[in-house]
C-alpha cells in the first residue's frame, strides 16, 4: 500500500512538472514621448564652423559658452590630427582662446582655437 501511496505522489509530481508555466503578463506599453515643441521641431539653426566670429562666441550663455569652447577644442584637435588631447590642459586651451576672442572678437573662433593650441605647444 504504501508504494502505490508513493507511485501516486511520484505520478502527481511528474505530471506537474510536465504543465507549462503560466504566460507571463505582457509588458506595459512604453510611455508615450512628451511632444517636442513645433519651434523645435521646425527650426534649424546652421552654423558655419570657420566663421563663426569671437564677439558672437562670447556674447553665449556661460553654458553655452563652455559648450561651444569644448566643441572647438575637438574640432581644432581634429584638424591638427592629434589623437589626444590632456584633459588637464583644456581649461588652458579655453582660456587661451576665449582671451583671444576678446582681444580680436572680429576673428573666426577657429582661428582663435587654432592659435591657443600653437601657443601651448600643441
Amino acid at each position: 500500500m504504501m508504494n502505490a501511496k508513493a507511485a501516486v505522489v511520484l505520478i502527481a509530481g511528474l505530471l506537474f512538472a510536465c504543465v507549462p508555466p503560466p504566460a507571463p503578463a505582457p509588458a506595459p506599453p512604453p510611455p508615450a514621448a512628451a511632444p517636442a515643441p513645433e519651434s523645435a521641431m521646425t527650426e534649424r539653426h546652421i552654423v558655419a564652423i570657420r566663421t563663426v566670429q569671437c564677439d558672437a562666441l562670447l556674447k553665449l550663455s556661460e553654458d553655452d559658452r563652455a559648450s561651444a569652447s569644448m566643441f572647438y577644442i575637438g574640432y581644432t584637435a581634429s584638424r591638427r590630427r592629434q589623437a589626444k588631447i590632456d584633459v588637464a590642459e583644456v581649461s588652458g586651451l579655453e582660456a587661451a582662446a576665449l582671451g583671444y576672442c576678446a582681444a580680436y572678437p572680429n576673428w573666426p573662433a577657429a582661428t582663435a582655437f587654432n592659435k591657443a593650441f600653437a601657443d601651448n605647444g600643441r
